[in-house]
């Protein structure tokens, strides 16, 4: 007689294998299953908000899912090698200058085109306090802490290796988009309507910008030997506003968005110009990308 232990070992094995045979295939799947039902029972069935029960849905996917996969294709050697991206804090000066400068000034070179943009622009040097907060918060629960170490540290170098960095990127911004899917059922969450007429068009500038900023992440990530913490602050001020800071009383609106759609849009044209499409892109088999490609062709 067989005993439970040694099936259950055997099905473990089964799975084990069946990941390092598809590891990309298994990260999405684990990124979208787990997140996806979470937030599918607590929207539709318990009816639950956003805040603060959602913010466990990226942890139960990207994040959980990125650390499975890397354990079965690489062992304990490569789950440190991906939680050690994030204390990849020594990427130089200028990417941090350009992480929290340029990119926040060019969301609020966004704002202009607007009406009424220019005379709301009011600096308020007594709102930085709570804006700060507010951004920890973000960085910590609202995503992109649990997000980047799937999205960037795991899913990036793969993509790049088996498509190449343009349609590798273009595939990682079109599935990151897709994940946030459910949360376009909460009424008001990026500007979706109680209806489904209300929800396709917030959702396909939401999707259009998770694709095209995508391209800034991987350049980015490419620049900086991978660094977790830059892709992780990159995030959260995608998330974190400064309107209430410089352009109080001033709302995000669908428009707004659509106009960082076309900005974030040139931006990604230009990099892709600029590095001929590699952005920045070196071997896939050496170095730090090299460690996180085992399997990434299979």
């Amino acid at each position: 007689m067989v005993s439970t232990d040694t099936l259950s070992s055997a099905r473990r094995g089964r799975l084990v294998r069946s990941i390092r045979n598809r590891p990309l295939l298994s990260f999405f799947l684990l990124a979208f299953a787990p997140a996806w039902a979470y937030e599918l029972v607590g929207i539709l069935v318990l009816r639950l908000p956003l805040v603060p029960w959602m913010f466990a849905a990226p942890f139960l996917g990207p994040f959980l899912a990125a650390v499975v996969v890397t354990a079965a294709t690489d062992g304990r050697a490569g789950v440190q090698a991906l939680l050690g991206d994030l204390l990849r804090f020594h990427a130089g000066l200028r990417w941090y200058l350009l992480v929290m400068i340029g990119v926040p000034a060019l969301l609020m070179v966004c704002v202009l085109p607007l009406p009424g943009a220019v005379a709301a622009f009011r600096p308020t040097p007594g709102a930085l306090g709570g804006y700060a907060a507010g951004f920890i918060a973000v960085m910590l629960v609202g995503g992109p802490l649990g997000e980047e170490p799937g999205w960037r540290c795991f899913a990036t170098p793969r993509l790049q290796a088996r498509y190449g960095p343009a349609l590798g990127t273009f595939l990682l911004g079109l599935l990151w988009g897709l994940w946030h899917l459910p949360l376009f059922l909460i009424e008001g969450y990026n500007h979706a309507g109680a209806h489904l007429t209300g929800l396709i068009v917030p959702y396909l500038v939401f999707l259009v910008f998770t694709i095209v900023v995508s391209y800034l992440f991987t350049w980015l990530y490419n620049n900086t030997g991978g660094s977790g913490p830059l892709a992780i602050l990159l995030h959260t001020f995608f998330n974190a506003s400064l309107l209430p800071v410089l352009f109080p009383g001033f709302d995000d609106s669908l428009t707004y968005e659509l106009v960082q759609d076309i900005a974030f849009a040139i931006l990604a044209c230009a990099l892709l110009l600029a590095t001929r499409g590699r952005l920045s892109h070196q071997s896939p088999l050496t170095g730090k990308a090299g460690r996180h490609t085992i399997g990434a062709q299979q």
